[in-house]
């Protein structure tokens, strides 16, 4: 039994993991009214949360929904709706503009790292980082800011990514 790492006085009822911008991790064990008093979402509300949301898109189904189909299974984003489930791997990239917003709602976040030992998730950090980088000066390039496209391109040789 492990008691709380705030109050000290009863049973921790969950774990809180947080990451630092270094990203090391620190643990700590909270009992069950510390959470509640610190405003921590309970594992029962976070199901009731996704049940919500996947009752409140049933109750929205509207015509667009029926247009966009999957190619491979046929499946079109109302029946997504009224499923609650894909039919494939392919309608996460048919349905991916309308499943972002649903995603982000539930997660909070649509980009995942996954769980990884800390030097895998700080690597997978710094190549997104990367990632958003490289994209930037594309964008400057195209935009002919050529100045702003300059600071990019330094920013990725400091990043260790610059060709």
């Amino acid at each position: 039994m492990r008691l709380c790492d705030l109050c000290g006085k009863r049973e921790a009822a969950l774990t809180v993991r947080q990451l630092d911008k270094e990203g090391k991790a620190t643990e700590l064990a909270i009992c069950a009214e510390c959470a509640r008093k610190r405003g921590f979402t309970s594992v029962e509300d976070l199901k009731q949360n996704a049940h919500e949301i996947l009752a409140e898109l049933k109750a929205k189904i509207g015509e667009k929904d029926k247009e966009v189909v999957c190619p491979s299974c046929k499946m079109s984003f109302a029946d997504f709706k009224k499923l609650g489930r894909l039919g494939c791997a392919e309608c996460y990239r048919t349905f991916a503009e309308q499943l972002r917003p649903l995603v982000r709602r539930l997660h909070s976040s649509v980009q995942h790292v996954g769980k990884s030992p800390q030097q895998g998730r700080k690597r997978a950090q710094e190549r997104l980082e990367v990632e958003r980088l490289r994209a930037e000066l594309e964008q400057a390039i195209r935009d002919e800011d050529y100045e702003r496209a300059a600071s990019l391109r330094d920013r990725l040789k400091r990043a260790g990514a610059g060709e």
